[in-house]
């Protein structure tokens, strides 16, 4: 179905933002990708429920995004609706007993600096980390130790066939960089933290002290989707890939950060494919001294 007959047709009954042909550079941190054929912003979670239901009815598939920190997309682009929830379903209201409430699409920065002006203590490790609450907490993003699913009381999901579910904590079966919302999959639209009480300042300290950690290791002056590999058990990606002496290897317009050894920085002009080339080359030269084979983690969807 072609990207403009498809729009139409949602035209009418979804309320929130509809483009046809969207260029998917514009939403991600890599600034790569080719066209989706139609990209939705929905206005709120009825919104996101009505479309459910459409997409459903249509037969089209479809992919939910947050802002696009993780993602590659490939040059072809995505065939469906692709779903974007960063800056919408956005909220953030203190509930009382520590409890931070924050809608998905909610930008993680934005959420950590409200925390720490209410004086609320256990998001200091994630002052740092790009992207939405509900992107932070799906693959369970880590920094310093500390571990997005652990800080969780509840969140709220809906299945793809458009059910509202609450999980607690222990529901989301919570691994290394994933949950049970990536394998099932589900679709998060609220969050709540369990957060505990203390003085603002000091928690303004930690958090400002993390966030000039990550800036001086982190190539953040670059585009990039963050770390390119997983963590081997035990032992850092990055460790892996300098010590394979690959710093500094380009691929067309992709390269290996200088800095950070896990991340793959777009140096101007690089495709979806420099990318994907450079990840499989760095995956092959790493085995092949250390017999170590890593995994992606970046999320990498079209083509």
């Amino acid at each position: 179905m072609e990207g403009i007959t498809l729009a139409l047709q949602l035209k009418d009954k979804v309320r929130g933002q509809i483009y046809a042909d969207e260029p998917m550079c514009r939403h991600t941190s890599f600034h790569i990708g080719g066209p989706a054929d139609v990209l939705v912003i929905p206005e709120d979670i009825p919104d996101l429920l009505e479309l459910i239901r459409l997409l459903s009815d249509l037969q089209a598939p479809f992919y939910v995004i947050g802002a696009g920190t993780n993602l590659l997309v490939k040059d072809e682009g995505i065939r469906g609706v692709v779903i974007k929830i960063a800056n919408t379903l956005s909220h953030i209201n203190r509930l009382g007993d520590g409890i931070l409430r924050c809608g998905a699409g909610a930008l993680l920065p934005s959420v950590c600096k409200n925390a720490a002006l209410a004086g609320l203590s256990g998001l200091e490790f994630a002052g740092g980390i790009p992207g939405t609450v509900g992107g932070a907490v799906a693959m369970n993003a880590s920094a310093f130790g500390g571990f997005m699913a652990e800080i969780v009381d509840t969140v709220e999901v809906i299945t793809y066939d458009g059910q509202q579910v609450r999980l607690g904590r222990d529901d989301l079966e919570a691994g290394t960089k994933t949950t049970r919302i990536l394998l099932e999959p589900l679709i998060l639209v609220e969050v709540d933290f369990a957060l505990k009480q203390d003085d603002p300042e000091r928690v303004r300290k930690r958090m400002e002290k993390y966030f000039r950690e990550r800036a001086h290791r982190q190539p953040l002056n670059l585009p990039s989707a963050g770390c390119a590999f997983k963590n081997p058990t035990g032992e850092g990606a990055g460790r892996f890939i300098d010590a394979a002496e690959l710093k500094g290897v380009r691929i067309g317009g992709a390269e290996v950060s200088r800095l950070h050894a896990n991340f793959i920085v777009n140096n101007g002009g690089a495709t979806a494919e420099d990318v994907i080339s450079l990840m499989k080359h760095v995956q092959e030269v790493v085995y092949s001294k250390f017999q170590v084979m890593l995994e992606p983690e970046v999320r990498i969807l079209g083509g």
